[in-house]
């Protein structure tokens, strides 16, 4: 199963040039993302949504036909052509549950990821255009603490929290409008807020990872993590 952590590089509307106005990070465990864009100008939700994420179609595996390789060594150098991912969107800053963005990846020689496909542009009256991001990744150690997220519905609304090895974040949609996100980083033994938009959220820094007892977790079943009652949507060991 997928456990990951990817920013993003670049983003580019075709046939725009590309720039990177935002500090993006998706977390991915299991089918499920917690993914939050927050602009660097003034630290403000460019866009945050969380759901469920599904692989589409992958390319068959293909030989890279070498001349200077015999039949045993091109065998050994294999490539995936390209992965088509959907994204459903259970709660999204800018109200667009209702379109599912599909998107397809192919990697570059230095090992980052172009993505290419079609979603709402908000610089222009939401309009359908194609786009293309460049993605880069960051290590997620082995570990025997799990990555997780975690869902809940109740008075204050619909939270996704999730956690992959020292990133932890958190999206809240209230009702149909406000959005809250909370975005923190490990660094050394103790956990650092890096953003935080609107109302409080749960926090790690605050609750510390004892809060989060992962030893008793089981996928697919509810938890209670301080007072609150959550479904473990995901939880994978990287």
């Amino acid at each position: 199963m997928v456990v990951q952590l990817s920013y993003r590089k670049s983003l580019r509307w075709v046939p725009g040039e590309p720039s990177e106005p935002t500090s993006t990070l998706v977390l991915d465990v299991g089918s499920y993302f917690v993914d939050l864009r927050i602009l660097k100008s003034d630290g403000s939700i460019d866009w945050a949504m969380a759901g469920k994420r599904t692989i589409l179609s992958e390319s068959p595996r293909k030989y890279f036909p070498l001349p200077s390789l015999n039949d045993v060594e091109m065998k050994q150098r294999l490539r995936e052509d390209q992965v088509k991912c959907q994204w459903a969107k259970e709660i999204c800053s800018q109200n667009t549950e209702a379109h599912d963005d599909i998107g397809e990846f192919e990697d570059l020689p230095n090992g980052d990821a172009l993505e290419k496909g079609s979603m709402p542009n908000p610089d222009n009256n939401d309009e359908i255009q194609a786009y293309e991001e460049v993605w880069g990744g960051i290590d997620v150690p082995s570990s025997d603490e799990p990555a997780w997220i975690l869902r809940s519905k109740d008075d204050n609304g619909i939270t996704f929290v999730g956690k992959v090895g020292e990133y932890f974040q958190v999206l809240r949609k209230r009702g149909e409008g406000p959005f809250d996100a909370l975005r923190e980083q490990k660094e050394g033994d103790k956990w650092v807020e890096k953003y935080a938009v609107g109302e409080k959220l749960p926090s790690i820094k605050e609750l510390g990872e004892g809060a989060f007892n992962t030893k008793s977790w089981r996928q697919d079943t509810d938890v209670e993590v301080a007072g609150v009652k959550y479904t473990v949507y995901a939880l994978e060991k990287a």
